[in-house]
């Protein structure tokens, strides 16, 4: 029997196909969060009736949210955590990844490691890689070089897997979302009394008030609706990926 030899894919095939992974994931929560409220008692609010959208606000209140969604955000979370941790590996050397392979990582830390404890932890983890060129980006990647290092995406993405690991991720229902048709988009940004008053009522009868999912906690933002949250974090986990691609 001759000798097989399998093709060797790209060093970053794999975290791209996590990304690809996420993106779907994503888009499918969102057609499945869609399908929820539309099935519900109210899946618009009601605009013209007080005592009715009063009606509508408590229902959804009462709402119990599937704790499916819970699970499939925390698979996206995982997919992009991981994704970083595939950026270190990528750049160990051999030897690293032979004899130290669970201490490989990609470090994450609020305050930066000073003491003792926290710098040996840090640099365990990056220890097997010697680009300093790669190094240095993952130091400047670090949230606490951010303005708020509570607020930086990947402090974010780093935190909800570690609390996704021990119970499920909160997720509330009590908020809406205001979707407006594409041929109002550019007057619903401008200021009211400059909108003409036939296109403000227009604007009015067209727009709709919808329930949504979002995050009781992002970062220090509250209420954030999960998908908008979801693909914001992927888009800044793809942009680190590829800062990292360009410097192998």
């Amino acid at each position: 029997m001759g000798l097989i030899i399998l093709p060797m894919s790209k060093p970053f095939a794999g975290i791209e196909e996590k990304l690809k992974r996420t993106s779907e994931n994503i888009v499918n929560l969102n057609g499945e969060i869609e399908r929820f409220f539309q099935e519900c008692k109210y899946p618009t609010l009601p605009k013209d009736d007080d005592e009715a959208l009063l009606e509508a606000i408590q229902y959804h209140k009462g709402l119990i949210i599937p704790p499916r969604f819970s699970v499939l955000v925390g698979e996206i979370i995982h997919h992009l955590r991981s994704c970083l941790d595939h950026i270190a590996w990528q750049f160990s050397v051999e030897s690293y990844r032979r004899d130290y392979p669970k201490r490989i990582g990609f470090p994450v830390f609020e305050e930066e490691p000073l003491d003792k404890d926290k710098l040996t932890s840090y640099e365990r983890q990056v220890k097997g890689i010697t680009s300093t060129t790669v190094l240095e980006l993952i130091r400047a990647l670090q949230p606490y070089n951010a303005p708020d290092p509570l607020d930086a995406p990947i402090f974010i993405i780093h935190q909800m897997d570690v609390v996704d690991k021990h119970r499920e991720l909160i997720l509330c229902s009590g908020t809406g979302r205001i979707d407006i048709p594409s041929n109002f988009a550019l007057y619903a940004r401008q200021e009211r009394s400059s909108v003409p008053s036939h296109i403000e009522d227009d604007l009015y009868q067209n727009l709709k008030v919808v329930p949504q999912i979002s995050f009781l906690n992002f970062g220090r933002r509250k209420i954030v609706h999960v998908v908008t949250a979801l693909n914001f974090l992927q888009e800044v986990v793809s942009e680190i990926v590829a800062r990292f691609d360009s410097l192998r």
